[in-house]
């Protein structure tokens, strides 16, 4: 893999990116002859992993030019940038440096890492899922679905798991990573023998140009709720929402919710742009393939538009709650579409398990946990119900937080579900950032209106954990909320180690 700085200007020109190269003070709008040639061989946004003949992207609100002299030092060939950074970089030091300086630097190395992989996208199906819950969910039925049927070929990126080869799952740290490594990530798919990839795509993928240039043969949204609305992700729910349509755009076919709050609106922009749309929603809505609830997990689905391919019959998720049914129906929407319907998508839905999602602990006592994400209204509200409904006869313990620093408008929410459902509210930190974990807590508190429901304030997490099952009685059943099977915790700019709340709560249970 290696592009030359002519090969790097090209691309970057195709698509308007490209403003002028600067080097040794000198402006130009081509490569000069001495330079056209030179050879990048590889990528980084990352001072600390420059070597020889790297390309350093200064990217980011703050970027501090000090890094760029680092990558400098350390052998970097080309710089992208979105300003003039010579006089910060004392060019007499390295007055062969090539600046190229571009319009936007996200998009940029969107650009250029797809074109530096070999445009990886080419040699696969990709499948994204936007929504503001259900994404991994939906993606782990997606690929279980799919290999079942058509084997270990099916790649993933969730928030939880990267899958590149079929069958080894390593921990990932963004919904969906930075452009540069998400294109990395998919030439190792390729190379590995995937033939298709099924992703998450947040709304801060598009916002920030992650997945700038990103083609999707199938688009899949689930859902949307003002959530992550705050100064540093979303300004209101119209940039939220125009982020997360942005799928419309860049898919061939729009897979989306017919019961989502604005479906008319995303029906109506991919007619507008020709892109073939398929719904999916329960038996009360007019959706090509429709859902009927049963009980335990299991769901009927009724084939309603004879054009596509017939998904009728009965199947069953292992992961209660009736939001699962139809997270599992867009899986099967989108799986029907790839390959041939057989008995191995009922196989592969039943099988499917999420590390964090749903997973159920019971204890000799009676006592019985549940460990999940959840963390907005939508998700806590339909997990909450179905613990209520589930285990009628003792307490729902909450142990819960909210992220520091983003999504404030979440800590009404949460104030909100725990006032409908629960009996025993323990306060704790998530992930902190940056904010006082007791404040964020008085948050959350000041919007509980249950005279009736106890609240508890423990900031340390796995104390919080300790102190629900001290205080629990046979019948009764605990909610760890947020974290799942993460371990680690956002502290003050840093990951500090934490041992997981399944993990926590497995060790509790089974002493």
């Amino acid at each position: 893999m290696t592009m030359t700085l002519s090969e790097i200007i090209t691309v970057l020109k195709d698509v308007g990116l490209f403003k002028e190269l600067i080097v040794a003070g000198k402006w130009h709008d081509r490569a000069p002859e001495e330079l056209a040639n030179r050879t990048v061989l590889d990528l980084s946004y990352d001072s600390r992993t420059v070597e020889e003949g790297t390309l350093f992207f200064c990217k980011g609100l703050k970027f501090d030019p000090k890094y760029l002299t680092m990558a400098a030092n350390q052998g970097a060939s080309v710089a992208m940038a979105p300003a003039d950074y010579s006089a910060q970089l004392k060019t007499s030091e390295h007055p062969d440096l090539p600046q190229v300086i571009v319009t936007d630097i996200q998009k940029a190395m969107a650009t250029v890492s797809r074109a530096f992989f070999g445009f990886p996208d080419r040699n696969l199906t990709v499948i994204g899922y936007t929504g503001t819950k259900g994404k991994t969910t939906s993606v782990y039925f997606t690929r279980h679905v799919m290999a079942k049927a058509l084997g270990k070929v099916v790649a993933q990126l969730s928030s939880i798991d990267e899958c590149l080869d079929g069958e080894t799952f390593i921990p990932a740290h963004l919904t969906t990573p930075e452009s540069l490594d998400l294109f990395r990530m998919m030439k190792e798919a390729v190379d590995n023998q995937m033939k298709y990839l099924v992703m998450e795509v947040s709304s801060q993928a598009y916002k920030k140009s992650r997945v700038f240039g990103l083609p999707l043969d199938i688009g899949v949204f689930l859902n949307i709720s003002p959530d992550h609305i705050s100064p540093v992700e979303h300004p209101s729910f119209e940039d939220y929402l125009a982020c997360k349509s942005e799928i419309i755009d860049n898919c061939r076919i729009l897979v989306v919710n017919r019961e989502c709050s604005q479906y008319d609106y995303l029906a109506e922009k991919a007619h507008d742009l020709g892109k073939q749309v398929i719904s999916f929603g329960s038996d009360q809505s007019a959706a090509d393939y429709q859902y009927r609830l049963g009980e335990h997990g299991y769901f009927t689905v009724t084939t309603a538009n004879p054009a596509l391919p017939k998904l009728d019959g009965d199947f069953r998720v292992m992961m209660p709650g009736d939001f699962n049914v139809a997270n599992a129906l867009a899986a099967l929407t989108v799986a029907a579409q790839v390959a041939p319907v057989s008995e191995d998508f009922r196989a592969g839905l039943a099988e499917t398990t999420v590390p964090g999602r749903m997973e159920f602990i019971k204890d000799k006592q009676g006592v019985v946990a549940c460990v999940d994400y959840a963390h907005n209204y939508l998700s806590l509200t339909a997990s909450f119900n179905f613990m209520k409904h589930e285990f009628k006869d003792g307490r729902l313990i909450v142990v819960i937080g909210a992220a520091g620093g983003k999504a404030e408008s979440r800590r009404k929410d949460i104030g909100r579900a725990l006032s409908q459902y629960a009996d025993v509210a323990i306060l704790t930190s998530e992930d902190n950032f940056f904010e006082d974990p007791h404040q964020i807590a008085a948050d959350i508190k000041e919007n509980i209106d249950n005279p009736d429901l106890e609240v508890i304030v423990n900031v340390d997490r796995k104390a919080a954990i300790e102190q629900a099952y001290a205080m629990a009685k046979p019948g009764d059943a605990l909610f760890m909320a947020a974290k799942g099977r993460e371990t680690f915790m956002h502290e003050k700019g840093k990951d500090v180690p934490y041992q997981g709340d399944y993990q926590i709560t497995k060790q509790l249970m089974e002493k």
